[in-house]
């Protein structure tokens, strides 16, 4: 059996104990939504067979995206390998100069907007938190 193999079994299996709320529709829709509100947005995402929280940034740029994968600098993975993401309502810049830390500079996100196009059309199993919208492709 390849590596591939297993590790599509491995998710599978993950998939199957799990409630799910996203399909590879959903995840797409909710892209679309993003990228016509016409902001940039910095998020995290888990995935399920990673221990990592990763950064995209949203919109994906539609060379990076197809129907069911997405390609990001640190790799190209399927929609249903999402677990959650998570838009934070602030990021947090860290600075050094040399040795120096310097003070962080903050950006603030409105995930209000974002929420607001979420109530309207398909429904999406999301929580709003103060650390931002978290929107979840399983539970």
């Amino acid at each position: 059996m390849s590596r591939e193999e297993k590790y599509q079994i491995r998710l599978q299996q993950e998939i199957d104990n799990r409630a799910s709320f996203m399909n590879a529709t959903k995840w797409k829709i909710l892209f679309s939504t993003i990228k016509d509100l016409n902001s940039s947005y910095v998020a995290k995402v888990k995935l399920l067979l990673d221990e990592n929280v990763r950064e995209i940034t949203l919109p994906i740029p539609q060379h990076h995206s197809n129907s069911k994968y997405i390609e990001e600098y640190w790799g190209v993975f399927e929609l249903k390998e999402i677990e959650w993401m998570l838009i934070p309502s602030k990021i947090i810049f860290e600075r050094k100069n040399r040795e120096e830390f310097l003070t962080p500079k903050t950006k603030t996100q409105n995930i209000e907007l974002i929420e607001k196009a979420l109530q309207q059309g398909k429904q999406f199993e999301y929580e709003r938190s103060e650390l931002g919208l978290k929107i979840y492709g399983y539970k």
